[in-house]
């Protein structure tokens, strides 16, 4: 049986959201992620690797340098970068609503919010 097809991994949406539920939808709430045991926290990881993710199309070379979208910043807590829908759930980086310039402000982006979430995660 694969990672996928166990019992307790349930895609319940599509894209993030349906990928984060699935992945940690029987882990209880009050449990964190990082108590669960090595094989459980292994188990979670190869769903997420295995996850398919088909490219569906390109928008061209003009496009390649620019992205948007993301996790809209109103479900986020700035103060800890945990999701507002996801109790124990923190989003850090790119897979955020955030557009800027090229240039390395995507870098510093990921290293500010990763420091914000990986603080609150220890305390």
């Amino acid at each position: 049986m694969t990672a996928m097809e166990s019992a307790d991994v349930v895609v319940v949406g599509g894209g993030a959201a349906g990928l984060a539920t699935a992945i940690f939808a029987a882990r209880p709430p009050e449990t964190p992620i990082g108590q669960l045991g090595r094989d459980e926290r292994r188990r979670r990881v190869h769903a997420l690797v295995d996850w398919p993710l088909p490219v569906s199309g390109s928008r061209g070379y003009s496009f390649a340098e620019v992205t948007a979208g993301g996790i809209p910043l109103e479900e986020v807590d700035p103060a800890t970068m945990a999701s507002r829908r996801c109790p124990g759930l923190h989003l850090v980086g790119e897979m955020l609503d955030v557009d800027g310039r090229i240039g390395g402000f995507d870098f510093q982006w990921a290293w500010s919010t990763g420091s914000v979430a990986g603080r609150a995660v220890v305390e």
